[in-house]
């Protein structure tokens, strides 16, 4: 089937939604905000509202009684501060990360311990890691990347205190995962609060993968994760567990358990964030359909993590 849609007006968007039930209200209002956010990235927050589908149709393309075009774009701010603060807490873990894992693999093994095949599981995953890194180095003009390519002919790499400062958040996680030392892999999972290596290995895809959420401004309000977090048990008590097919308990991939893991991991730093107290206070004003949405439970305040955060022992 060839698409074949035209594309429409900033007029023609605003009278398609009324024709579906929405309440627009100003129209002009309704139209500065369509050519400013763009009708599609504002539909990922409208869809929720439709009426179900009948059994022969994707889409039912008809809102609920009530659907008022200022209640979509209320969420759409909401999501944006959401991410803001989400996004924030994520770079303090991951500049967390990539200090005890630089820190700890030098002392063992030397400035250029990354360039050492011996030292990471899988060939091919190291070189293709090497690879990463060698077109990140190419390609950067930081002055300390310049620096080491005018003073130093051998080894091209700078040494990885240097060279982790070039890496994504997605390529840190999976360096750490191939490190063969499983010393190094505790010490990082002491250091966060986490159990296990292979706990640290999981969160970090998560936390990765929602960090790319947040900086390609994209939905989080209701959105669910790819990967779910591992189940941890001492945090039993703050996530929200779903049974899968055969019966077992594993956390739900909404993003409230991903908020639980953040405010778990910040209890590990010595910083002076206020991402708690303006996390609750940004949660607590939105309606219980919206947290719903999240994967927030009806006693989340009731929760450990959240009294803390909140003050209350």
């Amino acid at each position: 089937m060839e698409y074949e849609k035209p594309p429409t007006t900033l007029d023609e968007q605003v009278n398609r939604l009324v024709e579906r039930g929405m309440e627009v209200g100003d129209h002009e209002q309704a139209k500065n905000w369509l050519k400013n956010v763009g009708y599609y990235r504002l539909s990922a927050y409208w869809l929720p509202f439709e009426r179900l589908p009948n059994a022969d149709e994707t889409r039912s393309k008809q809102f609920e009684r009530g659907v008022d075009f200022a209640t979509i774009t209320d969420l759409y701010v909401f999501d944006r501060h959401l991410r803001g603060i989400v996004l924030e807490a994520i770079e303090r873990v991951e500049v967390h990360v990539r200090a005890l894992w630089t820190y700890n693999m030098v002392h063992a093994y030397g400035a250029h311990a990354h360039l050492n095949h011996s030292l990471f599981s899988g060939d091919l995953h190291h070189a293709e890691q090497l690879v990463r890194l060698a077109r990140a180095v190419d390609k950067s003009e930081e002055t300390f990347v310049v620096h080491y390519k005018r003073k130093y002919a051998n080894p091209c790499s700078p040494p990885l205190w240097a060279a982790t400062e070039l890496m994504t958040f997605g390529e840190l996680s999976k360096w750490f995962q191939i490190t063969k030392d499983n010393t190094i892999k505790s010490k990082v999972g002491r250091e966060l609060g986490l159990p296990s290596k292979e706990v640290v290995v999981g969160s970090l895809h998560v936390l990765s993968y929602v960090r790319n959420v947040c900086a390609h401004h994209s939905r989080l309000w209701n959105r669910r994760t790819v990967k779910r977090i591992p189940k941890i048990n001492r945090f039993n008590q703050d996530m929200v567990l779903v049974a899968d097919s055969g019966g077992r308990y594993e956390n739900d991939n909404r993003i409230y358990n991903v908020l639980v893991l953040l405010l778990h991991l910040m209890k590990h730093q010595a910083t002076d964030s206020t991402f708690r107290q303006r996390l609750i206070g940004l949660v607590g004003e939105r309606s219980d359909t919206h947290k719903e949405a999240m994967g927030f439970p009806e006693d989340w305040r009731d929760r450990p993590i959240w009294q803390d955060a909140s003050g209350s022992e």
